[in-house]
């Protein structure tokens, strides 16, 4: 993400002779293999009747069930009316197990059972390409050979678990097309803190160096938190010691990320390009964050040549 709003990859804005056959309109499914992984990444889609070149295309990630078709279903009643393109990839769970390999985004090596559910990390580092933080490009790369379009990026939405990956994507990822970030009710945080240990801080991971941390401040990130997401226990709120160390519902606990975040940009003397964002009555229900986030996502179009 080294540029936002007028940044471009005019290798990847195809004209439409070489573009496949257009997807068909409403709600569709199709599956592309990632050169990266030599995986197959199954993609739930919903096309609105006016699509255009200029209609703003959003990578939504699921929860932590990777029910893609239910996520793509819920955006699906609203997109229509607000002209948007959704992309609804499922992370498998052959390719990105466990948390490590979904949410955590697959950055190390998991092994042992407590490394594949993200309670502690592996020592080995994947290649960058391997990480699941790595798919959303890959996604609106291989959409760029099926639809003619003018957008030179995305905006990334992710819900509970994908607002955990949403978050840490924005973390881990300074090269990326996704022009703005929207995390949506997430459970607990990885923060930029040295002193406390993976996952819930970057203590011992050379990976992440004060650029990553200023990258991150700058980035057009929204964190949007339901304010009836207070449940303290069960279903699948996480309640290690790590995680409760933040806060004893996902709203105190998001509250603190942003504060947190706030004190680091002061800081260094970055104005900090986060939004807070609470959603009246909401729970943790993504069909309940998807209006307020469409509110929120315009188009990631490069700026007119002069």
């Amino acid at each position: 993400m080294k540029k936002l709003a007028g940044f471009v990859f005019p290798s990847l804005l195809l004209t439409a002779s070489v573009v496949q056959a257009a997807l068909p309109e409403g709600p569709g499914h199709y599956v592309f293999e990632n050169p990266a992984t030599d995986a197959l990444v199954p993609v739930d889609y919903f096309k609105p009747a006016d699509y255009s070149s200029n209609t703003p295309v959003v990578v939504v990630l699921h929860g932590v069930k990777r029910n893609a078709q239910v996520y793509r279903d819920a955006w699906q009643r609203y997109a229509n009316g607000k002209s948007l393109m959704i992309l609804v990839p499922t992370f498998t769970r052959q390719t990105y197990p466990g948390a490590n390999g979904y949410n955590l985004g697959n950055v190390f090596h998991a092994t042992s059972p407590d490394e594949l559910a993200g309670k502690t990390r592996g020592m080995l580092v994947n290649q960058q390409s391997q990480w699941s933080f790595s798919l959303p490009d890959a996604v609106f790369k291989d959409f760029l050979h099926r639809e003619t379009t003018r957008q030179s990026g995305y905006t990334l939405y992710g819900h509970g678990a994908g607002a955990q990956f949403a978050h840490r994507f924005a973390l881990f990822m300074t090269d990326t097309q996704a022009c703005r970030i929207i995390a949506a009710n997430p459970g607990w945080y990885t923060y930029p803190d040295t002193t406390v240990a993976w996952p819930y801080g970057i203590g011992g991971i050379d990976l992440i160096d004060e650029t990553h941390i200023r990258h991150f401040l700058r980035t057009p990130l929204i964190l949007m938190l339901g304010d009836a997401d207070v449940r303290r226990s069960g279903g699948v709120m996480r309640n290690t010691d790590g995680a409760k160390a933040q806060g004893e519902n996902r709203n105190v606990r998001a509250q603190r990320f942003y504060d947190d975040a706030l004190r680091l940009a002061k800081e260094r003397g970055i104005a900090l390009q986060w939004q807070f964002i609470h959603v009246p009555g909401a729970g943790h229900h993504d069909e309940q964050m998807a209006p307020a986030a469409m509110m929120h996502i315009t188009g990631c179009m490069r700026e007119p040549e002069k």
